[in-house]
């Protein structure tokens, strides 16, 4: 063999001895946190599942706050919908406005690309706020569908599979949210010292 045929023979070599140590030593000696995040229930071993990233927008102390969740690979749409309405019903508690024991009741689109949710009753029995928390409930519901599915327009709010005038006597939910989501509110607290 010529000297450069030996060189590449080494080189390739200790690569490969290189990735190996390497992953002998993460496997083994690498410190592995199981300790859950911020009050979370520990998460079952979800190794050798295909997973992927949602991400969800929670309202909290006046304002909505994205995180993120690791679920299990869904590849359709509407399963993937499904997959956000849940978590994002999860977050109920913990001084969030969310509602507590809500149902996803049914899912689906119309021509028009618009995701229709019939969420159970205990959406409007158990909402209780003022007119910003009702908006952040709604605008994190939006939020958190137009940032994990494709081909989303807009979201209609049905309960028990009717229209509904509203969730808490502020927004009118018998048409699409889009429209009503738009304008920011404006915290008066801050126009007020000025």
């Amino acid at each position: 063999m010529n000297n450069k045929a030996v060189w590449i023979l080494l080189v390739f070599l200790f690569f490969i001895a290189g990735a190996a140590g390497s992953y002998l030593f993460l496997k083994h000696f690498a410190p592995v946190s199981q300790q859950p995040v911020r009050g979370e229930a520990p998460v079952p071993s979800l190794e050798g599942q295909d997973l992927f990233v949602i991400r969800l927008f929670e309202p909290k102390d006046g304002k909505l706050e994205m995180a993120e969740r690791r679920l299990q690979r869904r590849t359709k749409n509407l399963a993937i919908a499904e997959a956000v309405i849940e978590e994002f019903f999860k977050a109920a508690g913990n001084g969030s406005p969310v509602p507590r024991n809500v149902k996803l009741l049914g899912i689906y689109w119309d021509g028009d690309k618009v995701l229709y949710l019939d969420l159970s009753d205990e959406l409007r029995r158990n909402f209780q706020g003022d007119a910003l928390a009702e908006y952040l409930v709604l605008k994190g519901m939006y939020e958190s569908l137009v940032s994990n599915v494709q081909d989303f327009q807009d979201l209609k709010i049905l309960v028990e599979g009717k229209e509904i005038e509203t969730l808490g006597g502020h927004f009118f939910l018998k048409y699409p949210l889009k429209n009503a989501l738009l304008i920011e509110p404006v915290d008066d607290s801050k126009t007020k010292n000025k």
